[in-house]
């Protein structure tokens, strides 16, 4: 099951089409990922904050949907796992969007397990079949780095105490 997975996930990324540029409103897309994830676990808080109710970027909506997803489902993923080992606590992500003149912000923060473990390896983290799960493929980020460097795009991962912050940035 895991090798069949790990051969579904590697051919979507092999065959990941060539982004389609719309202007969209990233609030929106971003308010659809949060509320399809939130099935994963309904006991964890998302809470997004934003500086305009509509945020216009050219991009592919899908693709950019693919992105938020993965990157929440990986946080919930964190705190499920955290929440094993040490029991019950406030359950948080947080997420921002700024839009600023130039470029278009975004930062994701939850209260998970975080990057402690692979502080030293981080740069590896975006890595083809570099996981830290049990049953991750490790594909998970290198398509979301694809996708954010299609558009115009980086991604920083950034150790805290009690979490993990990821700071996206696109370029308009």
């Amino acid at each position: 099951k895991q090798i069949e997975n790990l051969v579904n996930e590697f051919s979507d990324f092999a065959r990941m089409p060539k982004p389609v540029f719309k202007n969209n409103d990233i609030v929106l897309i971003l308010n659809e990922s949060i509320k399809l994830s939130s099935e994963f676990d309904k006991s964890i808080e998302i809470d997004l904050k934003k500086n305009k109710d509509k945020i216009l970027f050219n991009c592919d909506k899908e693709q950019i949907n693919r992105v938020f997803f993965n990157l929440i489902k990986n946080s919930i993923e964190s705190i499920i796992q955290k929440s094993e080992k040490e029991g019950s606590f406030d359950k948080k992500i947080s997420i921002e969007i700024l839009d600023n003149n130039d470029h278009i912000k975004i930062i994701l923060m939850d209260n998970g397990v975080g990057f402690n473990q692979i502080k030293n390896d981080l740069k590896k983290i975006t890595n083809p079949y570099f996981t830290t799960k049990k049953n991750g493929t490790g594909l998970g980020l290198s398509i979301v780095n694809k996708i954010i460097n299609d558009h115009n795009g980086n991604i920083e991962f950034i150790p805290i105490n009690n979490g993990a912050k990821i700071k996206i940035i696109f370029k308009k």
